[in-house]
């Protein structure tokens, strides 16, 4: 699965989880599009904007956390 795919469902559970308030819902739903569909690459869309990239840093962690402890319990099993 492509990381930008991965990135922007991760956004739109930050945003729907109140993670995001200083980012309008729209711009949210117009970046995740744009990732989905390849419109834009994460480079492109953290270039310009310390706020955005700082929140597409946090969703990447998230990503990683859950995949870090899905790995964990698999391998407890």
């Amino acid at each position: 699965m492509k990381i930008e795919k991965l990135i922007a469902d991760e956004l739109q559970c930050m945003f729907l989880e109140e993670k995001l308030i200083d980012i309008n819902e729209r711009y949210i739903n117009l970046i995740t599009k744009q990732l989905r569909t390849g419109e834009i690459k994460l480079m492109e869309l953290t270039r310009d904007d310390f706020d955005l990239k700082e929140k597409v840093l946090e969703a990447l962690l998230r990503i990683l956390n859950k995949n870090f402890k899905r790995h964990i319990y698999d391998s407890l099993s």
